[in-house]
């Protein structure tokens, strides 16, 4: 489980990447497409490869969403299954997501701050001495890169659409997108990079710690 977690996780975090090189590649087509110099079929032939990586980034991303929460599932029942009393049931690994704060992902991150405290392996099952266990960092980074900044980043956005309005068409929408593609578009696109490879390490280190808890192989 972990391991196809992982898998999916890199597809995301390099198809994200690879977004963004495209993204920028076809700004100088949006910008004709605009102005009224390529016609709608020369710019939907143009954004061909894009929107093939951007399908490819979206099956990555529900397959990596599925498998997170059945790995937190597993790994919340455990712990409890060990002796350890969460404060977290096992059904916050998997609604958590959905729950407010909604994007910015509060829940989730404190039930796997939680987990990451109940798989330590050094404290014993009848105590909770485990609630006293370090932070993972990586953790950390994880969260402020995949809730926090994304966060900020729309709030940008929507107030950039508040000042400049909605688009005519979908066409249009995506060539205007495309077109105002830069800096912001970059921060974005390496924060889900930077996201995308810190829940990788978190991911090894939790299943690492798990199944020494466990006596797993």
């Amino acid at each position: 489980m972990a391991t196809a977690l992982v898998v999916s996780t890199i597809v995301v975090g390099l198809g994200g990447l690879v977004t963004a090189l495209l993204s920028a590649g076809i700004t100088t087509d949006a910008t004709n497409f605009l102005a009224g110099d390529l016609s709608d079929s020369e710019f939907e032939e143009a954004l061909v490869p894009l929107n093939s990586v951007q399908l490819l980034v979206t099956v990555a991303t529900l397959t990596t969403a599925v498998l997170t929460i059945i790995w937190a599932y597993r790994i919340a029942k455990n712990v409890r299954a060990a002796g350890r009393s969460t404060t977290w049931s096992p059904l916050f690994a998997v609604f958590g997501w959905f729950l407010p704060p909604g994007v910015l992902y509060v829940i989730p991150f404190l039930v796997l701050r939680e987990l990451w405290q109940a798989s330590d392996p050094s404290t014993g099952n009848e105590s909770d001495g485990w609630r006293r266990s370090g932070e993972n960092p990586v953790l950390w980074v994880w969260f402020v890169l995949f809730g926090l900044l994304p966060a900020a980043l729309l709030a940008v956005q929507i107030g950039s659409l508040a000042t400049g309005g909605l688009p005519n068409t979908d066409l249009v929408a995506v060539a205007e997108s495309l077109d105002d593609f830069g800096a912001l578009g970059w921060v974005a696109a390496l924060g889900a990079t930077g996201a995308a490879a810190a829940w990788v390490v978190f991911v090894r280190q939790l299943t690492s710690r798990h199944r020494q808890l466990t006596n797993e192989n």
